[in-house]
């Protein structure tokens, strides 16, 4: 009996790990564009601002979820006006929607890109693939979403961690070119807040149903895989900074001059890791929409469909450098005052 407790309870907080860094290791993660535009343009920096957000996607992700418990709320949006009110609630709720909106447009524009690669289709073909995929997984809802990130996730850290230790033969940093200048932390904490705000999308509605203690081991775990990934990534980028300058998808373009032989297997894994962060977009955007417009989940979906088609064919890399840092700001701007909010109305 108490094996099976203990299985059950494992299985939860796996499941909550696998699901957090499924929101989070999109497009811009794992084809190392993100880290390379908000970390490792500060070099040796840069690395110390990615150790930084992993710890700040543990310890601010579980008191994020904590809040969620403790106030019993299941989405973004009821957190969102019970810590802040009805008017600074309102216009969070909106920011965070339009969030939701853009980065699913950027996993969906990266998916595309690597689908029509791989397969050698018309880029609007790919985009369909990745659409279909993507509304199929949201059919079952967070169930759903969580599955498909149980199976995914797991394979997309072996494979990266055996592609970063292809690529690297030896591992050093030189402290001595360290500075502790406000640019590169403001960048970490940037890339943190959004990052953050996209994991709320699917951790509100599993705080509502899990413990706390699953809840705390779920989300530390996470965040600390998340961290130690991004940083490996970003210590390949930084070994080969030259080469990645001005690139759509860095990872893959080391990968193609260093070790061809693991190029489509880390193409194929960059694409699941778009899929996967695309679903949670979906997910908390579909759950969004339904709770405040007179229409089926199925027609909301078309909708949002045809709004996100023509976006999303523009240049991956241009879209996660006009999205993600302004988008981020507000994120860390807006989570920020949701939490000073929350304490100073002494509602522990």
């Amino acid at each position: 009996m108490c094996r099976g407790g203990i299985t059950l309870k494992l299985g939860v907080t796996m499941k909550i790990t696998v699901t957090y860094i499924g929101a989070v290791i999109g497009a811009g993660f794992a084809s190392g564009q993100e880290i390379f535009q908000f970390f490792i343009i500060y070099r040796n920096n840069g690395l110390l601002g990615i150790i930084l957000a992993g710890i700040i996607f543990s310890i601010l992700g579980v008191n994020i979820v904590y809040i969620g418990k403790n106030l019993s709320v299941a989405n973004y949006q009821q957190l969102f006006y019970r810590l802040a009110g009805k008017k600074l609630g309102c216009v969070a709720d909106f920011f965070f929607s339009l969030f939701l909106f853009g980065s699913l447009v950027v996993m969906l524009a990266g998916s595309k890109e690597i689908v029509a690669f791989l397969f050698s289709i018309n880029s609007n073909i790919a985009l369909l693939v990745s659409i279909v995929i993507v509304v199929l997984a949201n059919y079952y809802g967070l169930e759903g979403i969580m599955k498909l990130n149980l199976v995914l996730i797991p394979f997309l850290i072996i494979v990266t961690l055996l592609v970063i230790n292809g690529l690297v033969t030896g591992f050093e940093i030189d402290l001595t070119t360290v500075d502790f200048e406000l640019e590169w932390i403001f960048s970490s904490l940037v890339y943190s807040g959004y990052n953050l705000i996209l994991g709320l999308t699917v951790l509100l509605p599993l705080a509502d149903k899990a413990e706390k203690r699953e809840l705390t081991l779920g989300v530390i775990a996470g965040g600390l895989l998340l961290g130690l990934l991004a940083f490996l990534i970003g210590y390949v980028l930084n070994q080969f900074y030259p080469q990645v300058l001005n690139t759509e998808i860095p990872m893959l373009e080391i990968i193609s001059q260093h070790r061809k032989d693991l190029y489509h297997i880390y193409a194929v894994t960059l694409w699941l890791a778009m899929l996967t962060t695309a679903s949670c977009n979906l997910y908390g955007l579909l759950d969004r929409i339904e709770s405040t417009v007179k229409l089926t989940r199925q027609k909301i979906l078309i909708i949002l469909m045809v709004l996100i088609g023509p976006i999303s064919n523009l240049s991956f890399a241009r879209l996660i450098e006009w999205i993600y840092p302004q988008l981020g700001k507000a994120s860390l701007g807006l989570l920020s005052l949701l939490i000073i909010n929350y304490l100073c109305q002494d509602r522990f």
